[in-house]
């Protein structure tokens, strides 16, 4: 790191920083929807990091300067409480709290918080932010926390601090990404491997098109889709299978005329997907880049036909995808109703596809999206800043 952001540290809280810890963005390349129903998934960190950068203090005090928002939050750690002003402050302050939670004894801080990954983007800023300062505070601290604990326990501060009900996908991979490469995660059984994505000598790159349509019905619509998916498992469980992971096409069919349209319809989606993250991982071993794409587009069909969480905006990029020569895949990813969607380009197409949706969308009257080129980065990191200002 350069001095800047230390030099800036140094003028806001009058003395030096003491660590500097980051954690990466994601995207799932594959494998939408099937992270609660405890299937299978396949995501990448991105180079995109937030980062955090602290000191103790001899007092119980906090002091957080968020350098995005240019907004400093304060408080005590005998008083940890959600704040209704400063949204980004209950994912710091949900570290703080789970960690005394489990016993760990704290002392108060000075950090400044800033990062690369665009919020509400679909690419897990949350987990990113929360990763980076569980990792940076147990390094201050000297507390030995491995790092399957230290997800769960970014994932818990999630849960149960800032309110919102998310799987551990996202911390996951924030602690254990690895450079040019995917994660392929068993949800249940959290059994994961790594897979080349070796997209630099294809010639081939990501790109994140964010829709910029917020997903207000995200939160129903998705607790249904759960209550849906649900219900249909409850019925293949009477035929033998323990989950999804067992269940197959030829046993939802014989079972169809036992559960209703709808559940029939998650599950088919469930089932297919869990079938697709598999022939991803056979893909990336060869290199079959043309393969993995079909899988993108397939995988965009079910969620919209199947799942029914896409919206026209997220079709567009399919419907572009589909008939524009270079683009090997597309689909949406993340809860849908909005946020974003990946593709699947040679890079020397990137500019022209851009060009074509922006083009799209402006005619359709859709909001302007924001693209993101996306390179695949490193998990989690923290080390001590010596006294000579290097990291």
């Amino acid at each position: 790191m350069d001095g800047t952001k230390e030099d800036l540290f140094l003028r806001i809280f009058h003395s030096p920083a003491e660590l500097l810890s980051s954690a990466p963005g994601r995207i799932n390349l594959i494998g939408e929807h099937t992270d609660y129903n405890n299937g299978y998934v396949l995501p990448a960190a991105i180079h995109l990091r937030t980062c955090f950068l602290a000191a103790a203090r001899p007092d119980n005090k906090v002091r957080i300067w968020a350098d995005n928002f240019r907004e400093e939050e304060t408080f005590d750690l005998k008083t940890i409480v959600p704040s209704e002003e400063r949204r980004w402050a209950n994912y710091v302050k949900g570290i703080f709290w789970v960690l005394m939670q489990e016993g760990h004894r704290l002392g108060g801080i000075n950090a400044m918080i800033w990062g690369e990954v665009p919020l509400e983007s679909g690419l897990s800023s949350s987990a990113a932010l929360e990763v980076s300062v569980i990792k940076g505070l147990c390094a201050l601290w000297d507390i030995d926390v491995p790092p399957l604990r230290m997800a769960k326990l970014a994932q818990r501060a999630e849960n149960d601090f800032v309110g919102v009900k998310c799987g551990l996908m996202d911390q996951f991979i924030s602690v254990f990404g690895r450079k040019d490469s995917a994660l392929f995660l068993d949800c249940e059984t959290l059994d994961y491997a790594y897979y080349p994505l070796n997209l630099e000598k294809a010639g081939l790159g990501i790109l994140v098109y964010d829709t910029k349509v917020r997903r207000k019905l995200a939160s129903s619509e998705y607790n249904k889709r759960r209550q849906e998916a649900s219900q249909a498992l409850e019925v293949l469980k009477i035929k033998g299978v323990r989950s999804y992971k067992d269940a197959t096409l030829a046993l939802l069919e014989s079972s169809k005329g036992e559960m209703d349209a709808v559940p029939y319809k998650r599950a088919r989606h469930v089932i297919i997907e869990n079938e697709r993250v598999r022939r991803a991982v056979k893909a990336l071993q060869k290199d079959d880049f043309d393969g993995l794409g079909v899988l993108l587009f397939q995988s965009h069909e079910s969620l919209r036909d199947d799942y029914e969480v896409s919206c026209p905006e997220l079709d567009l990029l399919y419907d572009v995808g589909k008939e524009f020569p270079g683009c090997l895949g597309a689909r949406l990813v993340g809860a849908g109703f909005g946020g974003s969607g990946i593709a699947l380009l040679e890079k020397r197409v990137g500019e022209e596809f851009r060009k074509r949706l922006l083009a799209k969308a402006e005619k359709r009257g859709f909001p302007k999206p924001e693209f993101h080129e996306i390179a695949i980065g490193h998990g989690a990191e923290a080390s001590k800043i010596n006294k000579s200002g290097g990291s």
